[in-house]
């Protein structure tokens, strides 16, 4: 009997201490908006605080239908997720897509890639670059390098029957892989991890082509050819710029900025949140508030905005292209 209510004691207490884990929950789409409801959301977000002696909160995701989407840790979920250590992604069906491994929200050591039947499709090494002392940095680039200053090394790469393509580093490699609404062919070697020599590529849709030569993984030079048009290029995503930099742009903020009178009559002050494109001209157009302080401040941060000087464009493979960014403005006494 005493053996009983022990082990009832202690299951109660096991139940008592799991009921105390504090959880966050969060309803959002596939464009990460929250919404209110579960019925509006493409899937379901769950943080759990810390166990005891850890300071990471651990994540989990599940989509509509039950199954996992993601799970891993993350050193703080707001304002945004900052992934710590090897986080697993599945499909809506429940089969595992990747594993990633992340240092304070940056890729770092080895990640895994899996074909939808489950057998490895890449294994591939993820390190640190060092940062850019005034780059501006744009939000819609994939690029590994452009946004997240990183560089991947493949080790390991073969198709779903399981031929390899890449083993140790080393071998040939024809790859198909989106680019937005379009498809993007590539093929060339890898020596030691790194494309090496000449690859070309072409996109399905445009019908653009382009020539790259690489050393080691580093882009040495390359050639878009658009109908009869050459775009030369040696970065294979240049970022706008705003003429003299972050500095100079900060700079431009400040004193192009004026407090509105009535804001400031009335105590108001705050930081409003505005996203904007710099199109392929170099101009700052779709001016949008995402987060709105008070009538004419926010009418203020639209006007700086719009009388900004021409950017230098964003380019692609040498082809100038659109590139949104997000920028906060604060108004304070």
């Amino acid at each position: 009997m005493k053996l009983r209510l022990l082990i009832l004691f202690i299951s109660a207490f096991a139940f008592f201490a799991q009921a105390q884990v504090k959880k966050n929950i969060y309803y959002l789409t596939e464009a990460g908006k929250e919404v209110g409801t579960r019925q509006e959301a493409d899937f379901i977000r769950v943080i759990e605080e810390p166990d005891s002696g850890d300071n990471r909160f651990k994540l989990l995701e599940f989509f509509q239908n039950g199954k996992r989407k993601s799970q891993g840790y993350v050193n703080a979920f707001e304002p945004r997720l900052v992934y710590q250590g090897a986080v697993l992604s599945f499909d809506s069906l429940g089969n595992r897509t990747q594993m990633m491994n992340y240092e304070n929200g940056v890729l770092a050591g080895i990640s895994i890639f899996y074909h939808p039947n489950g057998k490895e499709k890449r294994r591939a090494e993820y390190i640190q670059m060092n940062p850019g002392t005034d780059q501006m940095i744009g939000i819609s680039s994939s690029l590994n390098q452009f946004v997240l200053n990183t560089n991947s090394r493949i080790i390991y790469d073969a198709d779903s029957t399981g031929h390899v393509n890449i083993s140790e580093g080393n071998g040939h490699l024809k790859e198909t892989t989106k680019s937005g609404d379009d498809e993007l062919f590539q093929e060339g070697d890898y020596i030691n991890g790194f494309k090496h020599g000449v690859w070309s590529g072409r996109y399905a849709k445009k019908g653009d082509t382009f020539i790259e030569k690489f050393e080691s993984g580093k882009l040495i030079s390359g050639e878009t050819i658009i109908e009869t048009v050459n775009y030369p290029y040696t970065a294979a995503m240049e970022a706008p710029e705003f003429p003299g930099g972050q500095t100079a742009w900060n700079k431009y903020l400040g004193s192009a900025t004026r407090y509105p009178s009535d804001a400031q009559k009335n105590g108001v002050r705050g930081a409003v949140m505005l996203s904007f494109v710099v199109n392929k001209k170099g101009d700052l157009v779709e001016i949008k508030i995402d987060k709105s302080v008070y009538p004419s401040i926010d009418e203020e941060a639209r006007r700086v905005l719009s009388s900004s000087p021409r950017w230098k464009p964003g380019k692609q493979r040498g082809v100038p292209v659109r590139v949104k960014y997000n920028q906060r403005m604060n108004f304070n006494f």
